[in-house]
């Protein structure tokens, strides 16, 4: 059967939310949460799930400043802390990705200073390397509350990276340099590593690391309230950090702004983390390309663009999901992506508690919250295409066509009648082929991204 699409598709009621579910989950999980947060201490938290390119619940909870009694709300600026090192890395990515940054080059070939280690001054660092925590920097975690101060930093990055890395400066210290030599065996978490990125980022791109991540990360992915310095910020949606004892920090920044500093909310936090759920993508916006992503996130934990299976993000060997989560004074925070089923989790938090059970608890219910699924209206030029054989009997391939004049990026994925994913693919081809080899006989729904703009088809697979 020759199917064409290239009118106003509407959903059946198989695939409409059930709305009264998700409520049903929703209110569960306000219960165990706010449970949580008066055992754990915490001021303020907010959360959500990622099912696909989709956030099927988020909530708050809590304060967000207790001298103002004011609540956390889903648009509540929290500073993510080390979640930020994942923006370094995408930066540095789309860099790789351009041509103009060389992972596997001496980092000194694109920053206006010399930056060795002392103890091995002939073996070059690489930006693999401090990706990776395998530079051999030795700094301390403890070292961010060194130059900590009320307001944005007290030292610029160029400043900050003069003084601290070359021998001399105000805040050289030989012992930041560990004594084995650049490499695997070196590995070190470092914050000194990933400040050191961010002057690669501004160095090689020619922009201010801020700003260079404002126009190529935030603004593509509609983070339009997020920002690195209290400056870009509204400080009356920002959440104080407090202690376990409920007494605040103050709104304080460390000169390693690109390795801690970032500040979100969690919806526009889940747009990044929607981008990865989708290989790369942001409602049509490209983030990194196909090749890029599945660099960035191989197959297992043994390979990949620099930092994945070391620290920058967590994982497990084969792969079935990531994590990163953030710590310092005030500030608890993590970010999940599970690419086995393309969802993922958010928590952040101005308190100092432990949200490991608040975690579990959101993984647990990740699979019981349904996806929504809306009215799309097409124009007839952009998503007129041909999918074939239909019914699927005995075949393990389904062709697409599609009628453009021009290559644009496709994004074909398939989910079962429960609205779970199944298979993706993505290509810049016109006709292509798809893998259905591992799908089970039954009915599927066939979705298309394209420009922005999605539309579906019903297959079965006999």
């Amino acid at each position: 059967m020759l199917k064409i699409l290239n009118l106003t598709f509407l959903f059946l009621s198989t695939f409409f939310i059930n709305a009264q579910t998700n409520e049903i989950l929703g209110q569960e999980l306000d219960v165990f949460i706010q449970q949580q947060m008066s055992q754990q201490s915490f001021i303020g938290l907010s959360a959500c799930i990622v099912k696909g390119d989709q956030v099927v619940w988020k909530a708050a909870y809590g304060l967000a400043n207790i001298a103002t009694n004011t609540p956390v709300s889903t648009e509540t600026e929290f500073t993510l802390a080390s979640i930020s090192k994942l923006f370094t890395a995408t930066a540095c990515a789309q860099l790789w990705e351009a041509g103009t940054l060389n992972l596997d080059a001496n980092i000194n070939d694109y920053l206006p200073i010399t930056v060795i280690n002392p103890n091995f001054s002939d073996v070059p660092i690489t930006t693999r390397q401090l990706l990776k925590h395998e530079s051999s920097l030795h700094d301390s975690e403890a070292d961010l509350q060194l130059w900590d101060a009320v307001g944005d930093p007290i030292y610029d990055l160029d400043e900050f990276c003069e003084i601290y890395f070359l021998e001399g400066g105000d805040l050289y210290l030989a012992s930041n340099f560990g004594n084995t030599a650049p490499g695997a065996s070196s590995y070190w978490y470092s914050n000194a590593g990933f400040t050191l990125l961010g002057y690669i980022v501004e160095s090689a791109s020619g922009m201010p690391f801020n700003e260079y991540v404002r126009e190529n990360i935030l603004e593509p992915l509609e983070m339009n309230t997020a920002g690195w310095f209290y400056s870009e910020v509204d400080l009356d949606d920002m959440a104080m950090p407090y202690n376990g004892a409920g007494q605040p920090y103050g709104y304080f920044s460390v000169p390693e702004y690109p390795a801690a500093m970032l500040k979100s909310n969690v919806e526009e936090l889940a747009n990044f983390l929607i981008a990865y759920t989708q290989k790369g993508i942001f409602q049509g916006t490209v983030l990194v390309n196909e090749d890029t992503f599945n660099s960035l996130v191989p197959e297992s934990m043994t390979d990949g663009f620099g930092w994945w299976g070391t620290d920058t993000w967590w994982g497990d060997s084969a792969g079935n999901f990531w994590s990163h989560g953030g710590f310092m004074n005030g500030v608890r925070t993590q970010l999940n992506y599970y690419p086995t089923d393309s969802t993922g989790l958010i928590i952040l938090t101005n308190g100092q508690g432990n949200y490991q059970a608040i975690q579990n608890k959101l993984e647990e219910y990740i699979p019981l919250f349904e996806i929504e699924n809306t009215t799309a209206t097409f124009d007839i030029e952009t998503v007129d295409f041909n999918v074939f054989p239909n019914p699927v009997d005995g075949q393990e391939t389904l062709h697409f066509e599609f009628h453009t004049r021009q290559s644009s990026l496709k994004q074909v994925e398939i989910y079962n009648l429960n609205g779970q994913f199944v298979l993706k693919k993505r290509t810049l081809e016109n006709s292509f082929l798809m893998d259905i080899s591992t799908l089970l006989k039954g009915i599927y729904w066939v979705g298309i991204l394209k420009n922005g703009s999605r539309g579906w088809e019903k297959i079965v697979v006999n």
